[in-house]
């Protein structure tokens, strides 16, 4: 039976870094810890932590808003997790309460891993120099505190907007900006160091997705990789955080 153990607020947090819309997940535990993916035609991410375990393999979770609601409710500082299979009931115990919950054979959040971590370990093959065969050769340092304010483009500017991204070498900035002229943009300006690249400013659009993700950021400095008119990807190793951010097509305002 696969097990692990973990405090609930780490294990809490953990849940809520893949955004608030995740219906269902695989967690695989491993001798050191739990790690998780999730990867949609809009982005990947994928979080670890450290914590107990027993006997290593997968946890498939298929309903995530009600484990989250238990988490919520209970009062107990640590809680087990455990599986006998692939579709058998997953138990959830704390201190005094307890859930058991049933699990499908369909996990659609696992729909777009596959490919997603084969394009990741060919652009970690290449030092994050390419995405597929597109350039990523904008390289930086920044801190998700300077990123967070743009998700408040939704409370300003509705829901239908798009953003572009600018990396600005000379400024030693990434401009996130958000709507349009017609009907007003927003900028939210992030501090750069560590930058490595051309000499002149790379450009991607995104749609409101973009925004809506780095909330699920972790604190703290990330590496920032991008090029002209592809995907933005952040990185954490300390944290075995990663998140790519797929792109749409550029047009000018």
């Amino acid at each position: 039976m696969v097990d692990f153990t973990v405090s609930r607020e780490t294990f809490n947090n953990f849940l809520g870094s893949f955004g608030k819309d995740l219906g269902d997940l695989v967690i695989k535990v491993t001798t050191e810890g739990i790690v998780a993916a999730v990867g949609q035609q809009t982005h990947y991410i994928r979080r670890k932590v450290d914590c107990g375990t027993g006997q290593t393999g997968n946890i498939y979770v298929s309903d995530i808003p009600k484990l989250k609601s238990f988490i919520a409710t209970a009062k107990s500082a640590d809680m087990t997790i455990n599986q006998s299979a692939k579709t058998g009931t997953l138990h959830i115990q704390g201190d005094k309460a307890s859930l058991q919950l049933p699990t499908s054979s369909y996990i659609k959040s696992q729909e777009m891993v596959g490919l997603m971590e084969r394009l990741i370990r060919q652009s970690e093959e290449s030092m994050w120099q390419k995405w597929a065969n597109l350039s990523l050769n904008y390289h930086a340092r920044v801190t998700a505190e300077s990123l967070k304010p743009a998700t408040g483009f939704k409370k300003v500017l509705g829901d239908k907007y798009s953003c572009k991204t600018e990396f600005d070498p000379q400024g030693q900035e990434l401009v996130i900006r958000g709507g349009k002229s017609a009907t007003g943009k927003m900028f939210v300006r992030a501090p750069l160091s560590g930058i490595a690249s051309p000499e002149i400013t790379a450009r991607s659009a995104f749609d409101k997705w973009l925004p809506e993700l780095l909330s699920n950021l972790p604190n703290g400095e990330l590496n920032l990789y991008t090029g002209d008119e592809t995907v933005l990807v952040l990185e954490q190793p300390s944290t075995h955080f990663l998140m790519v951010i797929m792109d749409q097509e550029y047009e000018e305002d």
